[in-house]
């Protein structure tokens, strides 16, 4: 298994591809003019209080007020038999320093907290928390105590600290250097926060680049290629702070062809924004997000694995536990997803294809669970959500359809148009209506067996011009009157009857 670190640099943008043995299995993207919010820390202040919603809203500085809910006051999370307090323990008017833990959504302001976190290579650093953790993912007992004990030494008297996955073989010097730099760094965010006069930015997460390869690094990674030379030696030097181990791993790319292109990252991308994904057996799996939650159905498709189909659909289930796990992954979906996989009867299967799934989760940094399946084969899962899902960023709402994915038939349209015409001459004497629509629309129009019955009868003395555009979007036209008998037109335009 060889992994690498692929960073592409533009002037417009930065993307960061995960491979293994050639195949994606994480990828971000980040352009230089939309910031990331997610891990920012502010001084904020306090402008509403909504008691019955236990929340208040916070100004950050952004056009619209972050959440705070009260869950997200408690400066000691120690003891987690504790309640949640009933109501909030800040006033409208105060000034809180706050956290950017989910990005402004549609309607959404950024989702807040009070319980400060910043997160290094080896420990994330609790100033407020007074906190020791270990990942789940480290699971030697020696291991967990030893860590335990290191970061009790070495943690603030009023903080905490959660080891992360990477400590599993890092050197003590590392981590206690980590920590080190990691409360020096509050100390600066505190300072700014007192000397602030009112709502200010006080500390911003590291670009992607540097994010990316803080998280990604492992012993399996091979190497680091990027395409930009002063990145390049910004890495080298970010790399012997983190570990000398590993700044002679990066290389940088230089060659006449593109990057995307070179590594095969460009034609992988393109089909996560497919809603259909195929599976090496000719089963697939059809994704779909809705605001509530993403639904992932199974199929077999061509596939058949005998004559017993039994095997031919578990098979195909596992199959797609693994795939499900490693598309969550590379689209970054969070939230609630639900998966209909393909009806088993066998309950060992059933167990299985579960475990399956929950093993391969493991390998995702984003905490992810998965619930047992149900009688109807259904599996509930829920994934954190950390920033931005990639079909956001790589896609937009469709002009013409205004995100639906479909648009309405020509007969619609047809029937709006005659509605709009026939209110313009109920409403006017006008003896014309100039129509301006769209082009493609237009020769739909020109068929002439949407109008047929108006003008043997009510419009039958009246004139329709048809004025086609390029502009002018499918679903919309503009209609106006007019009774000039040398109405100047376009040369484009046609004459409907």
């Amino acid at each position: 298994m060889k992994r690498s670190i692929l960073i592409d640099v533009e002037s417009f943008m930065s993307s960061v591809a995960l491979m293994e043995d050639g195949r994606l299995i994480e990828f971000h993207i980040e352009y230089k003019e939309n910031n990331r919010l997610t891990g920012n820390i502010y001084k904020g202040r306090v402008e509403n209080i909504l008691q019955g919603l236990e929340s208040a809203f916070v100004n950050i500085g952004l056009p619209r007020n972050g959440f705070l809910n009260v869950g997200e006051t408690l400066y000691d999370r120690a003891d987690l038999a504790r309640l949640v307090p009933g109501s909030l323990a800040v006033n409208s008017g105060e000034y809180v320093m706050v956290q950017v833990t989910k990005e402004v959504s549609g309607q959404k302001g950024a989702r807040l907290t009070m319980n400060i976190s910043l997160p290094g290579r080896y420990v994330v650093f609790l100033p407020s928390i007074d906190f020791i953790g270990i990942s789940n993912k480290i699971t030697s007992p020696e291991r967990r105590d030893m860590l335990t004990k290191l970061l009790k030494k070495h943690k603030p008297e009023s903080g905490g600290l959660i080891a992360r996955t990477v400590c599993i073989d890092a050197k003590k010097s590392d981590i206690i250097a980590e920590i080190k730099r990691m409360q020096a760094m509050f100390d600066k965010i505190k300072a700014a926060y007192d000397s602030c006069d009112g709502v200010a930015l006080l500390h911003s997460e590291d670009n992607l680049v540097y994010r990316s390869v803080r998280d990604m690094l492992s012993n399996d990674v091979e190497k680091i290629v990027c395409n930009e030379a002063k990145t390049v030696e910004s890495l080298k030097t970010l790399l012997k702070e983190l570990n000398s181990d590993f700044h002679h791993k990066v290389e940088f790319f230089e060659s006449k062809y593109d990057m995307w292109d070179y590594y095969g990252i460009g034609e992988q991308v393109d089909k996560l924004l497919e809603r259909k994904v195929s599976l090496p057996s000719g089963g697939s799996l059809i994704i779909d997000q809705v605001e509530a939650l993403t639904a992932i159905d199974v199929n077999t498709g061509s596939f058949s694995a005998g004559a017993d189909r039994e095997e031919t659909v578990y098979f195909t289930n596992m199959e797609a536990s693994h795939e499900i796990a490693r598309q969550l992954r590379l689209r970054n979906i969070g939230g609630i997803i639900v998966v209909d996989f393909i009806d088993m009867q066998n309950e060992e299967h059933k167990a299985a294809v579960v475990e399956t799934l929950r093993n391969e989760v493991i390998r995702d940094r984003i905490k992810t669970r998965v619930q047992d399946m149900t009688q109807l084969g259904l599996v509930e899962m829920t994934r954190k959500k950390v920033g931005k899902e990639l079909s956001t960023k790589l896609l937009e709402p469709c002009a013409h359809c205004k995100g639906s994915g479909v648009m309405p038939n020509g007969d619609y349209v047809a029937r709006k148009l005659r509605a709009a015409i026939k209110n313009l001459f109920a409403e006017h004497d006008f003896q014309s209506a100039v129509v301006t629509l769209n082009s493609v629309v237009t020769e739909n129009i020109l068929s002439g067996k949407y109008f047929s019955g108006m003008f043997e009868k009510e419009w039958k003395n009246k004139r329709i011009y048809l004025v086609p555009s390029a502009v002018v979007k499918p679903l919309e036209f503009i209609v106006t009157g007019s009774n000039d008998v040398a109405l100047s037109l376009p040369q484009s335009a046609r004459l409907l009857h």
